[in-house]
């Protein structure tokens, strides 16, 4: 009985000896998987953050640009204001000398 006990005994300790191996393994692959995903979703990040680096680098650049063009209409406006000023005087001035003047 008492060589039952101690082969019981033996039995029970290698099997949980087993056991804990199987699911120490387990846990270390799911660890190691976990920081395989975590290496992936961090370069994605940083790819997305270079990403967005680019387009505010973009959207500046097209600011400056737009500064510019917007100085450039304001000019081109100023000056249309004056050739319209002008073009109304001498519409002012014809229409005082073709109203005197008879038509067919």
């Amino acid at each position: 009985m008492v060589w039952l006990a101690l082969i019981a005994a033996l039995l029970l300790v290698v099997g949980s000896s087993v056991y804990l191996t199987l699911k120490g393994l387990e846990a270390f692959r799911a660890f190691k998987s976990l920081g395989g995903a975590v290496r992936a979703e961090v370069d994605r990040v940083l790819s997305a953050s270079a990403e967005i680096e680019r387009h505010l680098a973009l959207a500046s650049e097209s600011g400056t640009r737009l500064d510019r063009s917007l100085t450039r209409l304001s000019a081109s406006r100023a000056r249309l204001n004056v050739l319209t000023s002008a073009l109304d005087d001498a519409r002012a001035a014809a229409g005082r000398i073709t109203s005197v003047y008879p038509r067919k």
